[in-house]
């Protein structure tokens, strides 16, 4: 799968501002399916949001995928599970509202 741009469709459309909610969700060596996750998050959220991502292992290339794109993420060089994998991003949280999500295909 090819590395698709991580933008929302319409450039007038942003996240900037304070976002309304968190969307954590825990990876487990799945990146085709993270990164088609995330964009379909910017795509079609229409209110600010914060992305947080918990890269369990990340021996796919997730991890360096997270940061190559500067996304808030948490990681552990095992698989802690889906568990430790919502509670350690909300850590990072930083809205009142948190959105649970999965990248499982």
């Amino acid at each position: 799968m090819n590395d698709p741009q991580l933008q929302h469709p319409d450039p007038n459309r942003t996240n900037a501002g304070n976002p309304l909610f968190s969307i954590l969700i825990p990876s487990w060596n799945n990146l085709d399916i993270l990164k088609i996750t995330v964009n379909s998050i910017l795509r079609n959220s229409t209110y600010p949001h914060q992305i947080i991502i918990h890269v369990n292992e990340g021996t796919d290339g997730s991890l360096e995928w997270v940061r190559k794109h500067n996304i808030l993420h948490t990681h552990s060089a095992e698989n802690v599970g889906v568990c430790y994998g919502f509670n350690l991003p909300s850590s990072l949280a930083t809205c009142a509202y948190l959105v649970l999500s999965d990248d499982d295909n």
